[in-house]
């Protein structure tokens, strides 16, 4: 009996061996007759977006293609609403600064001040917080952040024709959400060497106690520490043009198209350049720098005077090309270094549309 027992026992687990294999092989034939139906599509998408990099062809970021007028358009100043990309420590401060003394209605944190009570408006204006005194001008939403995003596309900012710049830190998100194929937009970005610009991040944090990101425990560290163990904000330009959190990791193919993505619909200038660049954006958003207080604004903020050194950053201890710590920071942004210097020959070679542009305006 105890040899029948085990006989009958090793004939139901063999059974059961069969049927679990039996199922595995019926799964694999139902995994594989699923990639068949859908492989051309992966294996096409993907080939053709190869292709698509490897010989120059159009490929941008959807949200730019279809929401943002190409360079070679002319720009309508009158009609078209201009997005600041506002990259952090790059002149961003700057340039806002300017196109408030200039009396550019701007949409960006000001518009929901508490300060001057239309942070909870339920239409769209445009409003002076100081009139009589400056001719900055606002509307009453904040393109800073996504909430405020999603508030200005409920309240129909770009439709209601009464912003001249949308300031932005989301550029991504605030293309998608607050241009269309109606009402398409265009962005000026401006941009500064990677390195430089967390090297002044580091020692502006950890001295705005005004600031939200304030880092007073970063006076306890030297720069070098923090570019080796402390800082996060690596590749952040590929990675916001990517859709990318912090901690994500960027890819050669999301370098290549940010490029093409620039290239193709994004007006540059340069930290470095700093006046050359604030005039090409005055000619796109159609600015007469012949006007007395037009000149007076660059003059101010631009070159040597109070307003021109009031916002230049901080003086920070120099970081040289090739030391321990611009190795470390280079290391870590590697593709917002070629972004960068992709940029810089951009900007040579859009002096000629800009000039297209003064044309068109002329005829």
């Amino acid at each position: 009996r105890a040899v029948a027992a085990a006989g009958q026992k090793k004939l139901i687990t063999m059974a059961q061996k069969r049927t679990r294999v039996i199922a595995v092989l019926i799964a694999f034939g139902v995994l594989h007759a699923v990639l068949d139906v859908f492989q051309p599509y992966f294996r096409g998408s993907t080939h053709r977006l190869r292709r698509s990099l490897s010989d120059g062809g159009p490929v941008v970021y959807p949200w730019a293609r279809n929401n943002l007028r190409p360079l070679d358009v002319a720009p309508e100043p009158d009609k078209d609403a201009v997005l600041v990309w506002h990259i952090p420590k790059s002149g961003g401060h700057t340039v806002k600064s300017i196109y408030e003394c200039m009396g550019q209605t701007l949409a960006n944190r000001a518009g929901v001040d508490p300060r001057y009570g239309h942070q909870l408006d339920e239409e769209i204006i445009a409003f002076q917080p100081y009139p009589g005194v400056s001719r900055a001008t606002f509307v009453n939403v904040d393109t800073t952040n996504r909430p405020g995003i999603d508030r200005a596309k409920q309240m129909g900012l770009v439709p209601s024709g009464l912003v001249d710049i949308i300031v932005t830190s989301e550029p991504k998100y605030a293309i998608e959400n607050l241009f269309d194929g109606t009402h398409k937009g265009r962005v000026l970005a401006l941009f500064r060497h990677p390195v430089d610009r967390l090297v002044s991040k580091f020692f502006y944090l950890r001295e705005a106690t005004w600031e939200k990101q304030y880092r007073p425990q970063w006076k306890r560290m030297g720069v070098l520490e923090f570019a080796k163990q402390r800082n996060t904000d690596n590749n952040y330009m590929v990675k916001k043009l990517a859709a990318l959190r912090v901690n994500d990791a960027a890819t050669e193919e999301d370098l290549r198209i940010a490029m093409r993505t620039i290239k193709k619909r994004f007006i540059v200038g340069l930290v470095d350049h700093m006046a050359e660049s604030v005039h090409r954006f005055n000619i796109v958003l159609g600015i007469d720098e012949s006007q007395k207080e037009n000149r007076k604004c660059m003059e101010h903020f631009l070159h040597d005077s109070v307003g021109a050194r009031k916002h230049k950053s901080k003086s920070n201890p120099k970081v040289e090309p090739g030391s321990a710590t611009w190795n470390a920071f280079a290391k870590r942004n590697s593709l917002d270094i070629r972004l960068y210097e992709f940029v810089v020959e951009l900007f040579s070679q859009q002096k000629e549309i800009i000039e297209s542009y003064e044309t068109s305006y002329a005829g």
